[in-house]
């Protein structure tokens, strides 16, 4: 497929109510039971069966009542400023800092059982799991001083992916959108350059079977390539050396500004204890079990560990973040069984569970105003300082029964 629709045709989502009924990009399996639809609360313009997500980088004021938000209210918690040779994702000390100009890289990956074990999740600073719809879940795992060549499976964006670059300050790679989710993700003004007459000209990387993906992976220089080893769409990685690479060209692989995580390597003493925690997706349970040796939680999923494609090895996490956020169902069919796709509202202020060091910290995540924001806050509004090394973030709705 060609690179249309262009960016001179994206539509006002405000003015759009998106009816399809066909899209290849999905996976078919039963409807998810979204929240009541709450009203947006910041940059959202209500759309006639959506909120339009963000297009543009520059935040207005809020023109609709405010979400509700747990007792606790986050007051603005200011950050710890980072050295310039740390990691603003993991806390980390990078030795090579050069690493840290480049632009961090979001891509999309599949999590069926088709393609499980997946390659590059355990290389990821941040994975941002979430609902997709009818009820499985995809990743969105970000790229910052980890240069894995195989990434994936990789699989189309959602419109959450809308959200995620802009408070990462990433680019987005994924293998294409369904026709409802693209004339919305095109109205970006962040992952399109709507000053360009070249579609091309933006931090969005997406396939459709398009210029950005060779059909094998020898000698492949593009950002995506497919493998003889699984069937189609599941036979699709990333090379984020490739990715990098093309942003290079465009001129977009700039450094991010994200800046709102604190870190602490010292061990956490306040909080509830927690050794396991499970969080009941539709599609399968996924576990976090503390192993008190390694320092961090280990995955699992259906009652098995998630591993690693190339070691084998659980997929494990310094920190899990879950976060709570209104879950609404749009008028945007993503399959041939009427699975509609979800918004889900990361703006505004919500619910946060953060688990660290074997414990469980409760608190207040925030996106507010600024770019490249999300703020994690306990009760007091004080910043809730994350473990140094990768995080997970757990997205659910705002009635989800978390087991810890």
């Amino acid at each position: 497929m060609s690179r249309q629709p262009s960016r001179a045709l994206a539509i006002s989502c405000a003015l759009v109510t998106v009816i399809l009924l066909f899209s290849a990009c999905s996976d078919s399996t039963p409807t998810l039971v979204s929240t009541d639809t709450p009203e947006p609360t910041t940059t959202f313009v209500p759309a006639v069966t959506i909120f339009a997500p963000t297009s543009t980088p520059t935040p207005v004021p809020p023109t609709a009542t405010v979400v509700p938000t747990p007792a606790a209210t986050a007051t603005s918690a200011v950050p710890t400023a980072l050295p310039e040779n740390v990691n603003p994702f993991t806390g980390l000390v990078v030795s090579d800092t050069a690493l840290l100009n480049r632009r961090p890289l979001l891509i999309k990956v599949a999590n069926t059982s088709e393609v499980r074990p997946q390659h590059g999740l355990a290389q990821a600073d941040v994975v941002v799991e979430h609902y997709a719809e009818g009820g499985i879940t995809r990743f969105s795992a970000l790229f910052l001083t980890n240069s894995p060549e195989q990434v994936g499976s990789v699989r189309s964006c959602r419109l959450i992916d809308i959200e995620l670059p802009v408070i990462f300050g990433s680019a987005l790679t994924c293998s294409g959108t369904s026709p409802g989710v693209k004339p919305i993700l095109r109205s970006s003004e962040y992952l399109f350059d709507k000053d360009s007459s070249d579609p091309r000209d933006g931090v969005a990387i997406i396939s459709d079977f398009g210029p950005y993906e060779c059909m094998s992976e020898y000698g492949c220089d593009l950002p995506m390539f497919r493998t003889a080893d699984r069937s189609m769409p599941h036979n699709l990685f990333a090379n984020t050396l490739n990715v990098w690479k093309e942003l290079d060209e465009r001129g977009r692989n700039k450094r991010s500004e994200f800046h709102t995580w604190t870190f602490d390597g010292a061990e956490v003493r306040a909080g509830k204890v927690v050794t396991s925690v499970d969080l009941p997706y539709t599609s399968g349970t996924v576990t976090w079990d503390y192993d008190v040796a390694m320092g961090s939680w280990a995955r699992s999923i259906r009652g098995f560990p998630h591993t690693d494609a190339v070691t084998g090895k659980p997929l494990t996490a310094s920190n899990v973040l879950v976060v709570y956020a209104p879950h609404v169902n749009t008028s945007i069919q993503e399959d041939t069984t009427g699975s509609l796709s979800i918004q889900i509202q990361l703006w505004g202020q919500g619910p946060l569970k953060v688990y660290r060091d074997g414990r469980v910290i409760d608190g207040t995540w925030q996106r507010d105003f600024e770019l490249y924001s999300f703020a994690l806050s306990d009760a007091n509004g004080k910043s809730i300082a994350l473990k140094p090394g990768n995080t997970w973030i757990q997205l659910v709705p705002m009635d989800f029964d978390v087991k810890d």
